[in-house]
């Protein structure tokens, strides 16, 4: 379902209602470009790439967000999608609304073109918004100027609209110009006060100062009996005063109608700000791929300004999204990582569709976009669309390790716990996520050596300086300096020895390089309560289980107090699954595993602890090493430190 400023209202309502008893909704973005004068490099810390994206991306526009609301149908073993597909753009519906100013990335929107994606229908019909924090500004100016119009007052002016100037509550002063127009209409109130047949009286168009000397004009020569009241024409830069004869009370009443209309009308103008909040109160899982950008535009443009610190960010994005899975997180490790050769999403989904995995039955609700008949990779609603299909899918393969196994496993199961609330470093040699209820992965990096060199230097010239170490993996930060890996970690030792000083180039360790420049601290996280509710007391302290960073089972804002969403008061249809994945049967996390490993990071050293080895299952008649060869050894590896 295309969403644009027209269908907006009624596409919230159906959102409102099919979200309710849904399973779990995955979501998508498409923006105007993506990093700006910033490079994200293979060695960035979670610290550092938060900074990054924040100074450098945020000044692009979110202007297609998809959302696909998927429901479990027991009855016929098969997921039910609503797509969604908003068309997004800041248009200044009112007065006073921000002219927001934004970039665009020339290689993003040929890419966004050669997709087909429609910049007209996003120019001409997207869906305005206002921050909570906009929206709670231009409510307080409606309401300031409604005061101060009852009063008799010009109004305050934008940027400080509960403040009035001592010179503003004074009459102004007709200039001589404009006194022929004051009597003008003055003239023509009293001849309208005088014809009983008229109840109302339309002054033509005028620009703002003259409608400013109109009301002044009119209210200190008539105390009494009117109403008079600013409107638009048809023309929207036409503005004109039209005057109503009306008692006391009448005028009470419309200037109360007024006054909602006018609150009506920022309430309109907070557009799709309402999708965010629609998500954030209904409490469920909320799936993206590769989804920090998608998380970062989101909260900067419907909620509020991304805060300076790591932490703070990771308490708000938690306050909005409780509950997040990212399917790149889950592609990139155990027990997928060795399965699945390419985690882009078009290459991921197409790969899930073999017959190594159990891939639910998926089917579009009537009078949505069939994304079942074509691919439309790149369009938010389709990509939201297969990024279900993905979660779901690779939920379903969790089931193979239970005993029984489960054909189908609930998105509040806890096998899914070692993934929540972690979103994929994009790019990062040695750390696989951001945990956004938790403390970060700390590698230790002594094999990796900051290098600062002159600018005619190639690649070549650093695989040369490094020669005698073996293999590296060269991570450029510019045109000047460089981070550089050593495949074989145990000649981290000899490296600062062995290199030459040179006036030519400088080396030093990583431990040396944050020494210089220090990433922020990562205090322990207190989770706020959902941004949709207030906080009362102060938060308390948000426990963990080791193995997890997050107790699905028990999600509590900070007042202590169980959310009116919690998996615990679902009525959704998966409520039998639920309770079946926490049966009996169900297998423990493993605090003692081997470490969560990336796809692309050579595999760190052994832990002493011995690992608690999960019963090799007998597949389809092969033997138990045979049956390992699809089954991993581990499910889950996830360590505290590498």
């Amino acid at each position: 379902m295309d969403v644009t400023k027209t269908n907006f209202k009624s596409a919230c309502r159906i959102l409102t209602d099919v979200i309710k008893h849904s399973s779990f909704v995955a979501i998508d973005g498409e923006f105007t470009g993506l990093h700006n004068y910033v490079n994200p490099n293979a060695f960035d810390t979670p610290t550092d790439r938060y900074h990054k994206l924040r100074q450098g991306s945020m000044d692009f526009l979110l202007v297609q967000f998809g959302v696909c609301v998927f429901k479990y149908d027991g009855k016929n073993s098969r997921y039910v999608a609503h797509p969604f597909n908003f068309y997004v753009f800041p248009r200044p519906t009112l007065r006073d609304a921000r002219d927001q100013r934004f970039l665009c990335q020339s290689s993003s929107m040929d890419f966004l073109a050669s997709h087909g994606f429609d910049f007209n229908k996003v120019f001409r019909e997207g869906i305005p918004y206002l921050t909570p924090s906009d929206k709670e500004r231009m409510l307080e100016l409606v309401r300031e100027r409604h005061n101060m119009h009852e009063q008799g007052l010009p109004a305050p002016p934008e940027a400080s609209p509960a403040f009035v100037s001592p010179a503003a509550k004074k009459p102004m002063e007709i200039p001589e110009k404009e006194k022929d127009f004051v009597n003008g209409v003055i003239k023509l109130v009293e001849d309208f006060i005088n014809d009983s047949g008229k109840q109302t009286l339309s002054l033509e168009p005028c620009n703002g100062f003259r409608r400013k000397l109109t009301y002044q004009a009119v209210r200190s020569k008539f105390t009494s009996g009117l109403h008079l009241d600013t409107q638009t024409g048809e023309n929207k830069n036409e503005r004109f005063i039209m005057i109503r004869k009306a008692g006391e009370e009448d005028q009470k009443k419309l200037e109360q109608q007024r006054l909602k209309s006018d609150l009506d009308e920022v309430d309109e103008a907070a557009g799709f700000a309402r999708v965010i909040q629609i998500l954030s109160e209904s409490g469920k899982l909320i799936i993206g791929h590769n989804m920090l950008l998608d998380i970062m535009h989101t909260l900067h443009q419907f909620s509020c300004p991304l805060p300076e610190s790591l932490n703070e960010f990771k308490a708000l994005a938690t306050c909005v999204f409780p509950k997040l899975i990212d399917t790149k997180v889950m592609a990139s490790n155990q027990p997928f990582k060795n399965m699945i050769p390419s985690t882009a999403l078009n290459d991921l989904w197409k790969h899930l569709d073999g017959n190594q995995f159990n891939k639910p039955q998926f089917e579009v609700a009537q009078n949505y976009t069939d994304y079942t008949k074509s691919e439309q990779f790149h369009d938010a609603g389709y990509d939201a669309f297969i990024t279900g299909q993905c979660f779901a899918t690779m939920a379903n393969y969790l089931g193979t390790f239970m005993t029984p196994p489960q054909k189908r496993v609930s998105p509040s199961s806890q096998l899914l716990e070692p993934f929540l609330n972690k979103v994929c470093m994009f790019r990062v040699q040695d750390i696989p996520y951001m945990n956004l209820t938790g403390k970060d992965l700390q590698p230790s990096r002594a094999h990796v050596f900051h290098v600062t060199f002159p600018q005619e230097w190639k690649g070549s010239d650093l695989y040369q300086l490094f020669g005698d170490f073996g293999p590296v993996y060269i991570g450029w930060i510019d045109s000047t300096t460089a981070f550089v890996s050593l495949s074989n970690q145990d000649r981290a030792d000899s490296v600062l020895k062995g290199i030459e000083p040179s006036p030519l180039y400088q080396v030093i360790s990583y431990k040396q390089y944050r020494e210089q420049f220090p990433a922020d601290p990562q205090p322990a996280l207190e989770i706020p309560a959902p941004y949709h509710e207030t906080a009362t007391v102060a938060p308390p302290d948000i426990k963990s289980p080791p193995d997890t960073g997050y107790d699905a089972s028990s999600s509590r804002g900070s007042r202590g107090v169980k959310r009116h969403h919690d998996s615990g008061d679902s009525t959704d249809a998966d409520r039998e699954v639920a309770e079946l994945m926490h049966g009996k049967k169900h297998k423990a996390m493993d605090p003692n595993a081997k470490p969560f490993v990336s796809r692309i990071t050579p595999p760190p050293a052994e832990q002493d602890n011995k690992d608690k080895e999960i019963t090799p299952k007998k597949i389809d008649g092969a033997s138990p090493n045979e049956s390992t060869k699809k089954h991993p050894d581990k499910l889950f590896e996830e360590p505290t430190t590498w």
